[in-house]
């Protein structure tokens, strides 16, 4: 019987106080959403709440800065490894692993071949979303590399076994799991969503993990944290979520103002955990990926977010929409199908 989705955001929390070792450096293991983005992010610091938000900044260099050329061998080759090449704890859970611009990702022995590489195409083209060769955004990949980011493909047991087993040692304090796939229980859309004609969970998860990457590149930006006196430091991405929400919300109210067109209600979903889930929506309006003729989870969604495509965006979320496309920032405009370069 599959685990409830509050249930496994509280194991997904302690997760996150397990593998990271601190809340700065937050690796929440998905369960459904993928639970909190990154809690504490490390350059950020609290504003006034009468200041107007401030542009977020490319770390040591301009939002327009060229990316470094990918390191020689380091251009995703797809390849199903057999070990992880540079951290040793990783083997003893996992079998299968993916270099996808240094970033991993791993599979238990039981998950299918096809799905794991499916998984590390929709990470490849979330990272070079333009496919030329280069990630599209320096400061986010250095960002998830620096912190040893994984994509995980399993099971929930084997999961929890992976957290236990990695107690003292290099893993523990030193990867981060910003979401999972599950095998035995997420839709997969080989192919892509338009020729599946259905839903792609990589879709969701695979962007959470992407999504620490620019909360800690550009924390003014897509920053979504409290302070220690658990106060919202505010970002454009915070600022947006307020406004869709109808209030800001540091519990999640269990009713929304009427007029809120983002209105996710699980109670264990903390500020965080709703600013990861709502930059997921508001991208994957702005990217086309709701849009009907694929796909029924706009219309599925409804209790959650009803906003399904860029031009319904602009209109009725106008911050959001701003963020994502006039601020120089370079997020995925086109849908990842799972063929990268292909």
């Amino acid at each position: 019987m599959p685990i409830p989705k509050h249930a496994r955001r509280l194991i997904a929390l302690f997760i996150l106080l397990s593998v990271s070792g601190c809340l700065a450096d937050p690796s929440v293991d998905r369960d459904d959403t993928g639970l909190e983005m990154d809690a504490t992010a490390p350059d950020s610091s609290s504003r006034d709440a009468e200041a107007p938000p401030e542009r977020g900044r490319l770390l040591d260099g301009a939002v327009d800065a060229p990316p470094p050329p990918v390191p020689e061998g380091r251009l995703p080759s797809f390849e199903l490894l057999s070990e992880h090449p540079t951290i040793p704890c990783m083997n003893t859970s996992f079998s299968t692993f993916v270099d996808v611009f240094g970033v991993f990702v791993v599979a238990t022995e039981g998950a299918p071949s096809d799905y794991v590489i499916h998984t590390a195409h929709v990470l490849a083209q979330y990272l070079d979303n333009d496919e030329d060769g280069v990630p599209d955004d320096a400061a986010v990949h250095a960002a998830l590399i620096a912190g040893n980011y994984v994509v995980p493909v399993w099971q929930a047991a084997e999961r929890d076994a992976f957290h236990e087993g990695a107690r003292g040692t290099y893993c523990e304090d030193n990867t981060g799991m910003a979401a999972s796939m599950y095998y035995d229980e997420d839709e997969w859309a080989l192919g892509g969503i338009e020729q599946a004609g259905t839903w792609d969970t990589n879709l969701e998860e695979v962007w959470h993990v992407v999504t620490v990457g620019w909360a800690k590149a550009y924390p003014e930006a897509f920053g979504a944290d409290l302070d220690d006196q658990g106060q919202v430091i505010r970002s454009r991405l915070t600022d947006a979520m307020d406004a869709a929400r109808g209030g800001q919300f540091i519990e999640t109210p269990a009713r929304y103002p009427d007029d809120a067109w983002y209105t996710y209600d699980d109670a264990s979903c903390g500020y965080p955990c709703q600013a990861h889930e709502y930059v997921y929506w508001i991208l994957m309006a702005n990217m086309g990926a709701l849009d009907p003729a694929w796909t029924d989870k706009c219309e599925g969604s409804r209790a959650e977010w009803f906003v399904c495509d860029r031009d319904a965006l602009q209109a009725r979320d106008p911050l959001a929409f701003d963020l994502l496309n006039t601020q120089g920032f370079k997020v995925p405009t086109r849908t990842p199908d799972g063929s990268y370069r292909q």
